[in-house]
């Protein structure tokens, strides 16, 4: 019962990953992951995920600093530490434990990225390891719904890519 009630939860929370995917501004990304990693503490808690849990209390926090431009070397070596003494407490010591580490330390380190491209690259590239740590820890509607929003981050790239160079052009057309 609690796997399915963590899926429930996941799924409401996958939904809202899913809406970040098609976000094009960054204080909306941001926004809609923060509801989005509040779910997932609970659901991830449920399944006993509690590396996932813990990375996305600190991804709160995070995104946070990230949106007030707080985001100083100083901060983000911080939040890398804490992360790392996170994963040790609450980690199983499997590969899989760490991957919340990996992709939070990413995150971290160019979450301040000012250009919209590269934050959206930043945004996909960091779902992908997910899909793996949901799988293994029964979030069946998490890693459906990574997938998912991996492939609506990859689509609105695109757009955005398509739509940068066509300004680009007309641009140099004048």
């Amino acid at each position: 019962m609690q796997v399915i009630i963590a899926n429930i939860i996941d799924f409401i929370a996958s939904m809202v990953q899913i809406w970040s995917g098609v976000e094009k501004k960054k204080a909306r990304i941001l926004i809609c992951q923060t509801i989005q990693f509040g779910m997932q503490i609970v659901s991830m808690t449920l399944l006993g995920g509690y590396t996932a849990a813990v990375s996305n209390a600190l991804s709160i926090v995070r995104n946070i600093i990230c949106y007030k431009d707080l985001a100083t070397w100083p901060v983000k070596i911080i939040l890398i530490i804490v992360q790392f003494i996170l994963s040790v407490i609450f980690g199983d010591g499997t590969v899989v434990s760490w991957l919340p580490f990996i992709v939070c330390t990413v995150y971290i380190l160019f979450m301040d990225i000012r250009d919209p491209i590269g934050f959206k690259i930043l945004s996909t590239a960091t779902f992908i390891p997910w899909i793996v740590y949901f799988f293994v820890f029964r979030s069946y509607t998490g890693a459906f719904f990574a997938v998912v929003t991996t492939i609506a981050n990859i689509v609105t790239l695109t757009q955005m890519i398509q739509k940068k160079k066509k300004d680009e052009a007309a641009e140099a057309a004048q």
